[in-house]
């Protein structure tokens, strides 16, 4: 039987309880979440997550800022029987879990599109009885990177997803932090050193929300966003504070219909993006 977590928005012990729904050969479930952080600001104690990952009952699982859950994850009993795929970089900190068999797997080199190296990209393609889904775990770049790369980031990986012919999920903390120009702006720019190039894009500077550039660009490359692109998934804890209402978090589909979707309780710095699927 296929599984999927209770997820219910307001309901923090329920994050990632597991429940069931009708049996569906076609149907399956997938978790995104950042569960770390790593800044003094952002960073989660790992046991304050550790009660959540044991109670984990997802059929495949990106995560993103794992770096302590690789070295831990034969501590959960639910989470070490499952296929994984780890970066070669231990500096790399994504992880894809899978009930499912990973037939194959990669990751995807960014070019040196910012000052600092960028961390790559995961993928896998995962068998569900008769049909392959490719799942892209992605964590874009943050500080001394902007729109400009973040967008030459997730361009590449619509480029790469071309060479699949199934169905594809591109998910991840995407860190698309810039608001529309004005003072909130300056500060988000200030605070991750972003430079005044990174606000030019097809050679243009733009004014408006950084996650509508995204909305647009996956668009053209027939994907589209399976959350409510105006929800923020991302606070500075342990306050809660939504600063400037950011949507950090993405769960890109083609050929996929996220048929329900959950977004978690603050439990790290980010919501869990919870998607029930069925392939197209």
């Amino acid at each position: 039987m296929v599984r999927t977590p209770g997820f219910h928005p307001g309901n923090r012990s329920s994050i990632l309880l597991g429940a069931t729904f009708k049996t569906h050969h076609m149907v399956f479930s997938v978790l995104n979440w950042n569960i770390h952080g790593t800044r003094h600001y952002t960073k989660t104690d790992f046991n304050k997550v550790t009660p959540i990952l044991g109670k984990a009952d997802a059929d495949i699982f990106c995560f993103q800022e794992a770096q302590e859950l690789r070295g831990k994850l034969n501590n959960f009993n639910r989470l070490r029987a499952l296929d994984r795929v780890f970066p070669k970089n231990v500096n790399d900190n994504n992880i894809i879990l899978s009930k499912f068999p990973i037939i194959s797997s990669g990751e995807i080199a960014f070019p040196q599109f910012a000052d600092r190296p960028l961390e790559e990209a995961l993928w896998a393609d995962i068998q569900i009885e008769n049909k392959i889904i490719r799942i892209y775990n992605c964590h874009f770049g943050i500080l001394g990177a902007g729109p400009k790369q973040r967008a030459d980031q997730l361009k590449l990986i619509l480029a790469d997803s071309r060479r699949h012919d199934g169905p594809v999920i591109i998910c991840g903390d995407f860190n698309t932090t810039i608001p529309p120009a004005g003072a909130k702006r300056k500060i988000v720019q200030w605070f991750h050193k972003e430079a005044n190039e990174s606000l030019f894009l097809n050679g243009k500077y733009f004014y408006g929300d950084e996650r509508y550039v995204f909305l647009d660009i996956a668009a053209r490359a027939g994907f589209h966003e399976a959350t409510d692109i105006l929800k923020s998934t991302w606070c500075i804890p342990p306050f809660g504070w939504e600063l400037f209402n950011l949507k950090l978090d993405w769960f890109l589909v083609r050929g996929v219909e996220a048929t329900k979707v959950s977004l978690g309780d603050y439990i790290s710095d980010h919501r869990a993006i919870l998607a029930e699927c069925v392939i197209s």
